[in-house]
């Protein structure tokens, strides 16, 4: 494309439109970045709580629920108790006889397994505790989360166990958070030594003797697993489109209305009569007026206008020149 061939108003059109099509893609590129840190957040948030509510658990070695269990993930063990009674706290008074209750207990992975039935992407997001040593067939990591305890246990070995991946799988944003193996997390996972013989013999009893070998052995601080993070969010451009209100239309329009009036009236305009005005002056029109008689150059800034000072200046003087040579013809 020549630009010789456009004029200035077609020029200033595609500069700004440039401008503008580069400013959203930087703004684009921005909001992008904005918003999937807001995912990270939002992804570090979710597994932070789980692994409270895991340390809340493994605090008190196992949390026990009377005569319910979720039937899809079962429980440890169980105990039976008769002649049971509800007692007050501080003063033990007897407030209800139970008669004979069963309790069954819930493990931190095993309440951590219940709690994630719980979520459902409906709500926009959902968790679940995973690992390449699961104990459960359902904690074992797909694809994505495969990929992702890979990358955490190379950064532990560099040395970097702050443990965190994310990343888009699809339309959907997933974050994971590593497990690291604590105190309480021997008694069912340490070394031979270390695992409590009940729990030894009620995890061979609900997982089989294969799978208490896979996910046993570990030793403190090392990596247990993941807690996978999968949030399906608004697309970025329906988010930004939410945010969007008469108001921002209102100023974008206003703002684009604002630059075409500048450039139409102190840019556009003076060079087109400039423009006239040299074609004016080349064919013999000298006494045509630029609009800047009476200006002086040097108490003025606008380059337009010192350029039509001084094209006036140039017509002044062949008018001059024309009117001397016709002193002397005569």
């Amino acid at each position: 494309m020549n630009l010789r061939n456009l004029s200035i108003s077609q020029k200033v059109f595609i500069v700004f439109a440039i401008v503008v099509l580069l400013a959203t893609f930087s703004f684009l590129h921005l909001l992008d970045k904005t918003y999937q840190q807001q995912l990270v957040r939002e992804g570090r948030i979710i597994s932070q709580q789980v692994i409270i509510f895991r340390r809340w658990v493994s605090g008190f070695g196992t949390v026990w629920t009377k005569d319910k269990y979720n039937p899809n993930t079962g429980y440890l063990v169980s105990t039976e108790a008769q002649n049971a009674v509800l007692k007050a706290y501080k003063t033990d008074e007897i407030l209800q006889n139970l008669g004979t209750v069963h309790f069954y207990a819930h493990n931190p992975a095993l309440a951590t397994r219940e709690l994630s039935e719980l979520t459902n992407l409906e709500y926009g997001w959902s968790f679940r505790a995973v690992s390449d040593r699961y104990l459960a067939p359902t904690d074992k990591p797909d694809k994505w989360e495969a990929k992702a305890i890979k990358i955490i246990k190379e950064e532990f070995k560099k040395g970097n166990t702050s443990g965190e991946y994310w990343g888009w799988d699809g339309d959907k944003f997933r974050f994971a958070k590593a497990l690291k193996v604590e105190k309480g997390c021997l008694k069912c996972h340490g070394t031979p030594d270390q695992i409590d013989p009940i729990f030894k013999k009620a995890i061979i009893a609900k997982y089989g003797e294969e799978a208490f070998k896979r996910a046993t052995g570990y030793k403190l601080g090392e990596l247990r697993g993941i807690i996978s993070v999968t949030i399906l969010p608004p697309g970025l451009l329906s988010s930004a489109l939410e945010e969007i209100d008469i108001w921002n239309v209102l100023a974008l329009i206003l703002a684009f209305a604002i630059f075409w009036y500048f450039a139409k009236n102190e840019i556009i305009r003076p060079i087109e009569k400039l423009t006239q005005a040299a074609h004016d002056i080349s064919v013999g029109k000298l006494d045509t007026d630029l609009g800047v008689r009476g200006l002086k150059e040097e108490e003025v800034k606008d380059e337009i206008t010192k350029l039509a000072i001084a094209i006036d200046r140039l017509r002044a003087s062949i008018q001059i020149a024309m009117e001397r040579l016709r002193k002397r013809k005569k």
